[in-house]
């Protein structure tokens, strides 16, 4: 009889046990989800995924004579710090999102202000990407000259040429030595209802040649309040050489449409760059540029000069320069600036 009570005893300690696991699993289940919910949070995995936290940090000194005046300034060259990451989820499709922004060296040191922003899904049928992204005119064309040390660098591209895109949709597809691009703006604050802005390039690399054309379409408005649009065509043609001279040139012709005011102009850019090494750790870089508004008075910002830099390169990412600058404006000051700078990079990448 005991024995009975002791074993009809076991079996209901048993049961309760299992009734209370099972209440806790599906508690805790439950806790799961709700945290979920309340995070939106995906569960941390790593499997088929590669992150890379990436960042250039480019403090300049610079000695400026505008005429005018002459001082000395701290400067910043687009220091920035960035984050990119990778999922593969089938055979040759993958998630991608990436996130970049600058650090102002030569004011208070502020953090935040964005470059990059975007998500995209590449596959074997080409990469579609939304969010705040390089266009095709940069990365198939003015990438090839930016090789200078500066933040204004193309210097007559960096006029008013895109570099960042926001409110971007883009298009990405590479076959064979050729590689295609086209992106469109798309913001119902601003501008017409559709696109304020197209993007459409191709560019084409065999061995150390690469060619590159680009074509933009853009809304613009004048000061006087004026809308309009602006259609800009730009190529470039870039060579390596046997021995490691590099030559680029990239031009671009631009038309201004005012439509109200009937102010239609014609203007253009001209960026050259040179680099030759002239040891393992010393390279020469110089350059040549044009910048045309089409504005035939006085308010015209025309300008054209060159420059000239010196870089040493202890380590790949470790580099310093010194570069002089000259800017020779049609109706303004001159300006002239000699600057000591100094770049650190870092690239730290984790894969499953």
């Amino acid at each position: 009889m005991n024995t009975m009570n002791t074993l009809k005893s076991l079996v209901a300690i048993a049961v309760t046990l299992c009734c209370y696991n099972a209440y806790a699993d599906e508690t805790q289940s439950l806790e799961e989800r709700v945290a979920k919910l309340e995070h939106n949070t995906a569960p941390s995995q790593f499997k088929n995924s590669q992150v890379s936290l990436y960042g250039s940090i480019r403090p300049t000194l610079s000695y400026l004579d505008d005429d005018q005046d002459k001082t000395w300034d701290v400067r910043d060259a687009l220091s920035r710090v960035g984050i990119k990451a990778s999922t593969e989820f089938a055979d040759g499709w993958s998630a991608i999102a990436q996130g970049e922004w600058s650090i102002d060296i030569a004011n208070s040191g502020n953090f935040g202000k964005a470059r990059l922003a975007y998500a995209a899904i590449a596959s074997p049928y080409g990469q579609v990407g939304i969010g705040k992204q390089r266009p095709a005119q940069y990365t198939l064309v003015a990438e090839y000259v930016d090789i200078f040390n500066h933040g204004n660098s193309p210097y007559a591209y960096d006029h008013e040429s895109p570099f960042f895109v926001d409110n971007f949709v883009t298009y990405k597809l590479i076959t064979g030595g050729l590689t295609w691009m086209a992106g469109a703006q798309v913001d119902g604050d601003s501008g017409e209802n559709g696109t304020d802005m197209v993007n459409l390039g191709v560019g084409y690399d065999l061995g150390q040649l690469h060619l590159g054309l680009g074509y933009v379409s853009q809304n613009t408005m004048s000061d006087a309040g004026s809308e309009g649009d602006d259609q800009t065509i730009g190529g470039v043609v870039a060579y390596t050489f046997s021995n490691d001279l590099y030559l680029a040139v990239s031009y671009q012709d631009k038309q201004y449409h005012l439509n109200a005011l009937s102010q239609d102009r014609s203007g253009s850019t001209l960026d050259t760059a040179l680099a030759y090494p002239i040891s393992d750790e010393y390279k020469v870089k110089l350059g040549y540029f044009q910048f045309k508004d089409g504005i035939n008075d006085d308010t015209s910002a025309d300008y054209s000069g060159f420059n000239t830099t010196l870089e040493w390169n202890p380590m790949d990412n470790v580099r310093l320069h010194l570069e002089y600058l000259a800017k020779n404006f049609e109706h303004q000051q001159d300006d002239q600036a000699i600057t000591i700078g100094f770049r650190y990079d870092f690239n730290l990448i984790w894969t499953d």
